[in-house]
């Protein structure tokens, strides 16, 4: 159990027992950090991970703007005619269509096919409109290019002399985030709530008639123990076996948490060492009782004069 504490224990008639700094403390600290990890998941899902999804998002029109370019070489005017994409939701069903995909993967790996290109532009597109979808922008609005060239010459100098390619954001990404979230915040309410009930329980304790009033409002004293199980002293919980004979409490074994309050562990060591004297003289060490004689010392004579 812990050492003794440095405070002495209050001995005013009906002192009630004040929550423990140091389990505030140790409490306060946990619940705050696990607090700032929910902020944090929450600006990640807000802030960090959707400004890398747009910075993918834009790398992705970029490689789309390209290949449309290249695919002019097979389909003159697919460049200016087809970039935008005017209803981006169901291009982007069409285009992940298992077999629509597949024939695009397939042709755009065969440079001998006549849509080697155009298939490569369609991958780039879904890719883009992919990326789109998942930072919330797969609309009309955000798939209209008005003037292709000059939005590709852009996107060269912006892109062009980059060494590597952005990270792509997946909607697993932005899931985990809100998850790490709503999982601190809710750990930290009820945390919170936690310390306010232990907060509403009272104890108080009257020396002179070494009474204990609990939480609930039952009263006990040495006489309606029947024991005192330490088996969680190690944790700071000891558990009050009340006599059959106590008008509230009979036959019950009561758990009390004495890490939470403070005075409550040394008011019920009181309680059991005025309740089981025999116990505590158990513990005490014997003192010595031996005679020279029984001690094998050998006694010691004035000598006659």
């Amino acid at each position: 159990m812990s050492e003794p504490a440095a405070y002495e224990p209050v001995n005013e008639p009906c002192a009630r027992a004040p929550l423990n700094p140091r389990w505030i403390f140790k409490l306060g600290v946990i619940a705050l950090i696990i607090f700032a990890v929910g902020v944090w998941g929450y600006l990640d899902a807000t802030v960090v991970y959707p400004k890398r999804g747009e910075k993918f998002a834009d790398w992705a029109k970029w490689q789309y703007l390209d290949q449309a370019k290249k695919a002019d070489r097979e389909d003159f005017g697919v460049f200016l005619r087809e970039v935008s994409v005017t209803s981006p939701r169901e291009e982007l069903d069409r285009l992940s269509d298992e077999q629509q995909n597949s024939r695009n993967a397939q042709d755009a790996q065969n440079p001998s096919s006549s849509r080697s290109l155009r298939a490569s532009m369609q991958l780039a597109r879904q890719q883009w409109l992919e990326a789109l979808a998942v930072i919330g922008k797969l609309d009309a609005e955000h798939t209209t290019i008005d003037a292709p060239q000059r939005t590709l010459d852009e996107l060269n100098s912006k892109w062009g002399s980059s060494t590597g390619n952005p990270k792509p954001l997946s909607g697993l990404d932005l899931l985990t985030q809100w998850l790490i979230m709503g999982v601190c915040f809710t750990v930290t309410l009820i945390m919170v709530v936690h310390m306010l009930r232990v907060r509403a329980k009272r104890y108080a304790w009257d020396p002179e008639s070494m009474t204990l009033t609990l939480p609930s409002g039952a009263k006990i004293t040495p006489d309606d123990l029947s024991e005192v199980d330490k088996r969680k002293w190690d944790k700071f919980i000891v558990f009050l076996n009340i006599k059959d004979a106590h008008p509230d409490l009979g036959g019950q074994e009561i758990g009390v948490d004495t890490y939470q309050h403070r005075f409550v562990e040394d008011w019920i060591l009181a309680m059991e060492a005025k309740a089981f004297p025999s116990q505590e003289d158990a513990d005490a060490p014997h003192e010595n009782t031996e005679t020279p004689e029984t001690s094998g010392e050998p006694e010691t004579h004035d000598e006659d004069e």
